[in-house]
């Protein structure tokens, strides 16, 4: 990691994907799971208040209730991984976004 790099986060997110072992897997046959340490929660929605600010993408997501693909303003959060002999794996570790919403704007 850079010596420039200053992280949004006091822990990563840790992420795993696998063969999904519940009742459904025939409709959905892989699952995801992140572990976000509770230091990491409130930073957490801050980034992501920050990105709805400052950086903000158009695309399309599921409407369950009109069954169909409709179109969204919304926000991206990538990481990398790896494979792993259960599935694949990583962190979540965004890079610190300075500006607006501390805190004290958080309104729940």
């Amino acid at each position: 990691m850079s010596d420039s790099f200053k992280p949004a986060l006091p822990h990563p997110i840790k992420y795993s994907t696998s063969d999904n072992t519940f009742e459904d897997a025939d409709k959905y046959p892989k699952s995801m799971s992140w572990f976000v340490p509770v230091a990491s929660i409130t930073p957490l929605a801050e980034h992501c208040m920050k990105l709805a600010d400052k950086k903000t993408y158009t695309a399309k997501v599921w409407d369950y209730e009109n069954k169909k693909e409709i179109e969204v303003e919304g926000v991206w959060i990538n990481a990398k991984g790896k494979k792993g002999k259960d599935g694949d794996f990583g962190n979540l570790y965004p890079k610190f976004i300075e500006g607006a919403n501390s805190s004290d704007e958080i309104p729940f």
